[in-house]
């Protein structure tokens, strides 16, 4: 059966509007494909920024060479602390003794033993806690050392990259004693154990195994002068020279608990001579302390510019590669309302197409019902 013109048409305009939209679809995937394209060659490329590479290995540079001196700074930032600490407590010392001159009060005498004590006690525990492993090796520039000659570490740092170094002398800052005996032994007490142990008193400081309990055991005489004592508790005695460490200052037992003036002004002495030794053995570490800590200071300041130099550099090309995607996507945009414009269009061509195709329908009324 023959097909009529309007079939045919339909047929043919059918055929076309696919045809049309087939190649619209066409269009719209090379133009995404074109867009993704351009996207990948304006991505941020990090790896290939000169400038960026070249502030990041300044940067790694920088942290390097501070994490070489990292655990030197430590150390001496360690005893820094500890020695300002242990000069107020000198001061306190002294200052609580003066006190207490001309005073006839019994109860503020044992109240003066006791804060003396634990002033004394706290400047050794500051000096012999300023301890720092570096390389495997503990170091303490200001305690943590005995007899005979209370020797501390020195500590040898490099100061910057340009291959300057110093050189920190350390200085014993506490303020322990040992009893020399007349065969040449030292006895050294451990408050913890609450004994005097015997060691070798030749560098080694090896321990005898020999023990003396520090219970009970008291000053039976102390000439100040010569350093002679004599401690017993009854049963046992021990006898010798005190070697006096770092600020030579002992405990209220030497200075009879401070039970008269002349014992109080005895103390005082000693707290001027270890002012005296302080100041004098504490500049030194403290100023090439200084020279370090300012070194790291400004290798830090460098190493935050630096960084944010990075961040600047970052953003810039995030925000370029932005703009750029924004001009890729303004002409994507552009290019598919042009596309739309011409599909809308494509189908009003059709409908008039299909319009003419069929031809006019039929007449209203009477007209109509006649076939015309």
């Amino acid at each position: 059966m023959a097909s009529s013109i309007g079939e045919v048409t339909n047929a043919q305009v059918a055929k076309n509007d696919v045809s049309g939209q087939s190649s619209i679809i066409t269009i719209t995937q090379q133009l995404v494909k074109r867009l993704e394209e351009q996207k990948a060659n304006t991505a941020v490329d990090f790896e290939n920024n000169g400038e960026l590479i070249r502030t990041r290995q300044k940067i790694a540079r920088l942290q390097n060479f501070k994490n070489r001196i990292s655990e030197n700074v430590s150390a001496a930032t360690k005893a820094k602390n500890a020695s300002s600490f242990i000069e107020l407590h000198l001061d306190s010392m002294k200052a609580k003794l003066q006190t207490q001159l001309g005073s006839n009060s019994p109860e503020e005498r044992v109240t003066l033993s006791t804060e003396f004590n634990e002033l004394l006690e706290k400047i050794n525990s500051r000096a012999n806690g300023a301890n720092q492993l570096i390389q495997s090796r503990l170091i303490n520039l200001i305690g943590n050392t005995t007899g005979p000659e209370w020797k501390t570490q020195d500590l040898y740092t490099s100061t910057n990259q340009t291959g300057g170094f110093t050189k920190i002398e350390g200085s014993y800052l506490g303020s322990q004693f040992e009893i020399i005996d007349q065969d040449g032994f030292a006895w050294r007490l451990d408050a913890n154990q609450r004994l005097y142990s015997q060691h070798l008193n030749d560098g080694t400081g090896s321990p005898t195994g020999k023990h003396v309990s520090a219970i009970d055991l008291n000053i039976s005489s102390f000439n100040s002068s010569t350093d002679e004592v004599s401690l017993t508790n009854g049963t046992e005695t021990l006898n010798g020279i005190l070697n006096r460490g770092g600020l030579e200052v002992l405990t209220s037992e030497f200075y009879n608990n401070f039970t008269d003036d002349i014992s109080i002004q005895n103390a005082i002495n000693d707290i001027d001579k270890a002012i005296t030794y302080f100041d004098s053995n504490s500049t030194r570490f403290k100023a090439n302390t200084s020279l370090l800590q300012g070194n790291n200071n400004l290798i830090n300041e460098k190493i935050n510019l630096l960084e944010k130099n990075v961040s600047t550099i970052i953003s810039k090309e995030i925000s370029e590669n932005a703009a750029r995607d924004k001009a890729a996507n303004l002409k994507f945009n552009l290019a598919i309302n042009n596309i739309n414009i011409i599909s809308q269009n494509s189908q009003g061509l059709i409908q008039n197409m299909l319009s003419g195709a069929q031809g006019p329908g039929p007449a209203i009324g009477v007209f109509g019902l006649l076939g015309f």
